[in-house]
């Protein structure tokens, strides 16, 4: 905070034998001007003496100073105060020097009609008697009283007087009083005193003289910063601190600055009492709105018809916490903001903040500023108020101020007369709730599934939100009972939300309700087609239904505004398992970029994980990274998040494990985890992580124990695809590094039962790979190109390398294997494992690379550059330009560039052509 200037702290109209106490921070030059000129009252002749400077500089100190001390030297002292109440009456100054003359009353002055009303008089007086005439706050001149000085300087010579006035230099007066006075002709010399702020070495022997020694640069600095120089602030700023009894040390800066506060603070309320009760609502309206609205406006707000604005304006931005603004506005600062308003009444605040907030409004205020105004005020009930709080609601959130936004949304659901508005506000503030205080964001999205007269939307999209914070099993009794009653649609949705908590009604702990029907075969509705499609992903059965159903929802979504992220995730995921992960990722974009304020911080950290995966399925470990860390971030928002924390560490632990980050892996399974993550339906994902590590760092016993409980957990929901988790074929390759070839084999052959029958490729080839792992076949060469050619189907990630690895070592060292083919897949394992060197498919490439003898013999490759020639590699193997875009980290752009060079300089006509060079040198 800092006080550019102040009001004087001195009461008006002291009387006559009242003795001055002049600050010590006051100016010791100007002190001495002063006192040489009064003591010189008899021999001087006429002295006009103006002070002037930021109000607060101690004009008014000085002024009434040198009034004692002429006093007590036996000298007549005529004392006036200009007031801004008064600044438009006539000779309002002069009257009050008149009534300090004896027998000049106002009646006798009022019965003779001059223009310089009692002139002559004061004059005489002068003769008779040395007189110091003093005028404070002479910026507050009335224009008569003005002229009136003007006329008595004019007719001065020879006099013993001494006309001392003191105001603000940047008063706007017409004319401005200390030009009009300078400038009037006549005998009297002119002194004028400038009271600049006191500089750094007098604030630091002010601080010695009242707090003691000491004397450190920062405190000082810190007074100058408060004060602003001024003598009137420092005087008082650091008596308060003296009184405490601490020292001037830099561990008191901070009481320092709550003292500065509370100093400045007093000094602004006493200047809105000098400023007359018109001034002091303008000063209120400047703490309320200053910074929203010009100048006039505030003075409107005030209702201050009876002053100068203009004289107002220029005392105003040399008081004390008034800050002149770059737009040219004036405001309080915000910290003395309170102590400005405390002085009035509760109603009388209620009622300006209400007038500002519409005249904020209609002056195009921004949002969070109309929106505070809004919060002080009255209930308005107007549409623009209900949006203006929304809309701000809506930044709060994205900003992460929850507790702001449930603030504004409680006022917005007050100004809400209509019931399906109030419902609609009602969910917003559920969903903000249920970020920071779940506990109470679950209370209230049962109370509005629950209450019949609500809106179907707000009711299902209610039920959805609780499932994607983690209320599940609340949610799941709500639509129990409301089961019973819905019809239509929302019957529909809401049985789709009420198995999207629980898709195989097997989650832990919770005893499945017979009451609550089984999704139909064929889906009534776009929800229940996307939970339905996701339940047959988990059983594993009926891909190609699994897959039409959830690009049915996924088609229905995408054309909403406002989708429902349960089914949604739910489409997104089947899809993922389906092996469709173009539009498992396009599902999830789209959702990500719908969703909005407390609903898109909920599902986020599900979404993100659930892409991130998608891009390790793929072999884009980059972006899965990226991914991650988003949902680590998003979670970490949450006060809720230990449901999704095993999928987050899971998965992460496998990108580290296939970058060849051995260590981050195994700190990252050793984690501590929430307690209320064990009961995750991710905590398998988990589990399999742990194994994966214990299995690579060679503990095999670790390993199978770590995945038998990934599978038991698994089982224990009746989630049967491998290819969600491939727990079986990892706990066999454990059994068969520990010795139990029995129990390796049977769990190889059951993964690969099941993975036939759900039927992707890349699934089927991981477990076709881990058979030939596990178990001594004569078949090895014949299964593992089988695998392959399973495995070319599916995406370029993990399972694929592998796969991809096992088949050219087998083709490079067994009777009957193909050296040509086994170089071109060298050639692509060493592309795919290009971008992480440490990765184990990296290292396993470039031993592949010591076997290998053959080069890829395609005419005209040697004329391609390294880039160009992984390029056209992938592409031969039927990969997609957004594919090898992902392997190679560049863009779709730079794909289609480098193919086109390729195109041009093996002189073919496009990728089917490519495509036959690369299987004429497989051998095909």
């Amino acid at each position: 905070m800092t006080c550019s200037a102040t009001s004087s702290r001195f009461h008006p109209a002291q009387s006559a034998t009242a003795a001055t106490h002049l600050p010590p921070c006051t100016g010791e030059r100007e002190r001495t001007r002063l006192a040489a000129l009064v003591d010189a009252l008899d021999t001087g002749g006429p002295v006009l003496v103006t002070l002037s400077g930021g109000s607060g500089a101690g004009q008014s100190a000085l002024l009434r100073w040198a009034a004692d001390r002429a006093r007590t030297a036996g000298r007549r002292v005529l004392h006036a105060r200009a007031v801004p109440s008064e600044a438009e009456r006539s000779y309002a100054v002069v009257t009050q020097l008149l009534d300090q003359l004896d027998g000049m009353t106002t009646s006798h002055r009022a019965a003779r009609p001059d223009p310089f009303p009692g002139l002559a008089r004061v004059v005489r007086a002068v003769r008779e008697h040395p007189t110091v005439l003093a005028v404070e706050d002479a910026h507050w001149l009335d224009r008569e009283s003005l002229h009136w000085l003007q006329a008595l300087l004019r007719r001065s010579a020879g006099l013993p007087l001494v006309v001392a006035c003191g105001g603000s230099e940047a008063a706007a007066g017409e004319p401005g009083w200390l030009s009009a006075l300078d400038s009037a002709p006549g005998p009297a010399a002119c002194h004028q005193l400038p009271l600049a702020p006191l500089s750094p070495h007098e604030i630091a022997a002010a601080v010695t003289r009242i707090c003691g020694p000491g004397n450190d640069e920062r405190f000082v600095a810190e007074a100058g910063r408060i004060s602003g120089g001024q003598p009137d602030v420092l005087h008082d700023l650091l008596l308060r601190f003296a009184a405490l009894g601490h020292r001037p040390v830099p561990a008191r800066v901070s009481l320092l600055h709550r003292i500065g506060t509370e100093v400045c603070g007093d000094h602004l309320v006493h200047a809105m009492h000098t400023l007359g009760p018109e001034g002091g609502a303008v000063v209120r309206a400047l703490a309320v709105c200053g910074d929203l609205l010009d100048f006039p406006v505030v003075c409107a707000l005030a209702r201050a018809t009876h002053l100068n604005e203009h004289r107002l304006r220029a005392a105003l931005t040399q008081t004390v916490g008034i800050q002149s603004l770059p737009s040219g506005r004036l405001r309080v600062e915000p910290s003395l903001r309170t102590r400005v308003l405390e002085e009035m009444t509760a109603a009388d605040r209620t009622d300006l903040h209400t007038q500002a907030a519409e005249l904020a409004h209609r002056a195009g205020a921004e949002d969070r500023a109309v929106a505070d105004l809004l919060l002080g005020s009255r209930l308005i009930a107007a549409p623009w108020a209900v949006r203006t709080l929304r809309r701000d609601a809506d930044r709060a959130i994205r900003d992460d101020a929850h507790g702001r936004a449930v603030v504004l949304l409680t006022r917005a659901s007050q100004e809400v007369r209509d019931p399906a508005e109030r419902a609609l506000l009602d969910l917003e503030l559920a969903a903000v709730h249920l970020v920071t205080e779940p506990e109470a964001g679950d209370l209230r999205i049962e109370r509005l599934i629950r209450t019949p007269g609500h809106p179907v939307a707000v009711r299902v999209a209610a039920a959805d939100l609780g499932i994607t914070a983690g209320g599940t099993r609340a949610v799941r009794r709500a639509l129990t009972d409301v089961l019973t009653e819905a019809t239509g649609a929302e019957r529909e949705d809401m049985l789709a939300l009420f198995w999207a908590a629980d898709p195989t009604a097997q989650e832990q702990g919770v005893v499945s309700v017979p009451s609550v029907p089984p999704l139909p075969e064929r889906p009534a509705s776009p929800a229940q087609a996307a939970v339905r499609a996701w339940q047959l992903a988990l059983y594993g059965e009926a891909l190609d239904e699994a897959r039409s159903l959830a690009r049915t929802a996924l088609v229905y979504y995408h054309r909403s505004d406002s989708p429902l992220v349960q089914p949604a995730l739910a489409a997104c995921r089947a899809l993922c398992l389906a092996g469709a992960l173009d539009e498992a990722e396009a599902g999830l974009n789209r959702l990500l970029g719908t969703l909005g304020g407390g609903g898109l911080r909920l599902a986020a950290p599900r979404l993100l994980a659930l892409r991130g995966e998608v891009h390790l399925r793929r072999g884009r470990l980059a972006q899965a990274e990226r991914d991650l860390r988003e949902a680590e971030q998003a979670a970490d928002l949450l006060v809720r998040s230990a449901a999704v924390l095993p999928h987050l560490h899971g998965i992460g632990t496998i990108v580290d494990v296939e970058s060849g980050r051995d260590e981050r892996a195994r700190d990252r399974v050793a984690m501590p985890m929430p307690s209320a993550a064990e009961h995750s339906e991710y905590w398998p994902h988990l589990l399999l992580a742990r194994g994966v590590v214990a299995l690579r760092s060679g503990r095999p016993e670790e390993a199978r124990d770590q995945l038998r409980e990934c599978g038991r957990r698994l089982l224990s929901r009746h989630h049967l695809n491998p290819a969600l988790l491939p727990w079986r074929s990892l706990t066999a390759l454990a059994c068969h590094a520990a010795g139990d070839a029995d129990e390796a084999r049977r769990l190889s052959e059951q993964e690969l039962t099941l993975a036939r029958r759900w039927g992707i490729g890349s699934t089927v080839a991981w477990a076709e790979l881990t058979g030939v792992l596990v178990a001594a076949r004569k078949d090895r060469l014949a299964t593992l190109r089988s695998a392959m050619e399973a495995a070319r189907s599916g995406p370029t990630g993990p399972e694929y390398a592998r796969v991809l690895a096992e088949f050219t070592a087998t083709e490079l060292t067994a009777p009957g294997g193909d050296r040509r083919l086994a170089a071109v897949s060298l050639a692509e394992l060493s592309v795919l494992t290009a971008t992480h060197a440490a990765a184990p498919m990296a290292a396993r490439a470039r031993a592949l690379a010591k076997t290998a003898a053959e080069t890829v013999p395609i005419p005209g490759w040697d004329v391609l550059s390294p880039g160009e020639q992984q390029t056209a590699l992938l592409a031969g193997t039927g990969r997609s330009n957004r594919d090898i875009a992902g392997v190679q980290q560049v863009s779709s752009r730079a794909v289609e560039l480098r193919l086109a060079r390729v195109y041009r300089k093996l002189c073919i006509n496009g990728r089917q052509e490519l495509r036959a060079l690369v299987r004429a040198t497989e051998g095909d």
